[in-house]
């Protein structure tokens, strides 16, 4: 290559190299050199650690924790965290309309700055304070000025109508922060009794009045609406009517790990139409008037929060079917695309056996009954049987070979609309939907030795 070819080469690449260079330098300094032309302040949101506004006689303070803010004062409370943003916010991007620079003293009195009527002192990585005086002469305007700069600023007033809130709005409108995975156990004590729920090893259980399975997801959707009441008003009176029998209950809950249990007291007034129950929550202040969603407390069962399942069957998980009806018997076995009774030579399809457990995943009690012997239910023997199991073989190096029941029920009382059932494994007797029984029926009293495999 010509030897000025390479030289002017090399000083246009060391061009090119320099002025990227430059702009990368020069870039971000403009930037923010436009921003603070722009707005009023230019600083993190999630670097303020402190927060206090002054109005008048009365000081807000705001401190954030690792998890939430706080107010501090004047009173002590978990804080709401929209409204706190939402003051950041408008902070951060306080668009500047008009800026006055080395006014005279007279003008700092005439825009209410000598003596602001709000302050704002944030703390962070860097301290700012910014002060709000007199409304200027256009509407929604306000006169402004950073703490440390002489300059007077016209601002939209949006920051004055965010931090003069009431108290009250600056309070987190949620009962607690908590959610269901954060709760071991509850008790619920009303007139009528006590009901206790506890989880184990990842699932939940009624200890009292009953010992049955809980529905996970009945009792999720009851501890979200508690936990999650919306705390109306603060500081409310207690109602007349708290000294009458059966209007008041209550419930304890134990946080995962122990600890110190959040007591919660609902309190019916005596106007049933009333929109709001009163509450006594200490760690909110004490008596509080929360949402109607308290009822809850008053409404809430044991038959309401049981597991109506009759289990559930992963598909891949099965190996053999037991299936019992009419005095005909299978049992079935998985081979490829069909199952088959080697005995009785029956063979249901897959898509057949697939449709079964649904059914019986998707079963649900349609009521318990303590009082019905399985005797008078006919089971005993039981009309109709259904079991799932898996086979392990004898090389399996975990459990002992051979059937392991996965779940499974037993129906009595042919031709009832509604059946009698017992779940395998239980002794408590229940009713459900007559699907599935005649769903066994179909399969089970199938002739035998006459399917032809698909």
């Amino acid at each position: 290559m010509n030897p000025r070819a390479t030289i002017a080469l090399l000083l246009a690449t060391l061009l090119a190299v320099g002025g990227l260079y430059y702009l990368r330098q020069t870039a971000p300094a403009t930037r923010e050199a436009d921003e603070r032309r722009r707005y009023a302040t230019v600083f993190e949101p999630d670097e303020i650690t402190e927060i206090d506004i002054v109005r008048g006689t009365e000081t807000v303070s705001f401190r954030r924790t690792d998890t939430a803010w706080l107010i501090v004062a004047p009173v002590e409370d978990r804080a709401a965290p929209e409204e706190v943003d939402r003051l950041l916010t408008a902070l951060r991007f306080l668009t500047v309309r008009d800026r006055r620079a080395w006014p005279e003293p007279t003008a700092v009195a005439e825009a209410g700055l000598a003596a602001p009527r709000l302050r704002l002192d944030l703390r962070g990585a860097q301290p700012l304070r910014i002060e709000f005086g007199a409304n200027t002469s256009l509407p929604d305007e306000i006169f402004a000025r950073v703490g440390g700069k002489s300059e007077i600023l016209r601002v939209p007033d949006t920051v004055v109508g965010l931090a003069t809130l009431p108290v009250a709005k600056f309070r987190d409108p949620r009962l607690t922060h908590s959610t269901p995975d954060d709760i071991e156990k509850f008790t619920v004590r009303r007139a009528d009794g006590e009901m206790t729920v506890r989880r184990d090893r990842g699932r939940w259980f009624i200890e009292k009045p009953v010992n049955a399975p809980a529905d996970p997801q009945a009792v999720r959707s009851f501890l979200d609406a508690l936990l999650g009441l919306p705390v109306v008003r603060f500081e409310a009176p207690a109602p007349e009517a708290a000294q009458l029998p059966g209007q008041t209950a209550s419930i304890s809950l134990t946080p995962m790990g122990g600890g110190e249990s959040l007591n919660l007291e609902v309190i019916r007034g005596a106007d049933p139409a009333a929109e709001t129950l009163t509450a006594r929550f200490a760690p909110r202040g004490g008596l509080l008037e929360v949402g109607r969603e308290a009822d809850l407390l008053f409404e809430v069962s044991p038959e309401a929060l049981r597991d109506r399942s009759l289990g559930y069957v992963e598909p891949d998980a099965v190996d053999r079917i037991a299936l019992e009806s009419g005095g005909h018997g299978l049992e079935l076995r998985r081979q490829g695309e069909v199952w088959i009774d080697p005995e009785r030579g029956t063979a249901v399809t897959n898509e057949e056996i697939v449709g079964l457990i649904e059914l019986f995943n998707n079963t649900r009690a349609l009521s318990f009954q303590p009082g019905l012997t399985a005797q008078d239910a006919g089971l005993e023997p039981p009309a109709q049987r259904l079991l799932f199991s898996a086979w392990l073989s004898e090389n399996s190096a975990e459990e002992a070979a051979g059937r392991h029941p996965i779940a499974g029920v037993e129906l009595g009382v042919v031709g009832a609309e509604n059946r009698p059932a017992r779940v395998t494994g239980r002794e408590e007797i229940l009713m459900v939907p007559p699907d599935l029984a005649r769903a066994i029926q179909q399969i089970a009293e199938r002739p035998a030795a006459t399917d032809s495999v698909p």
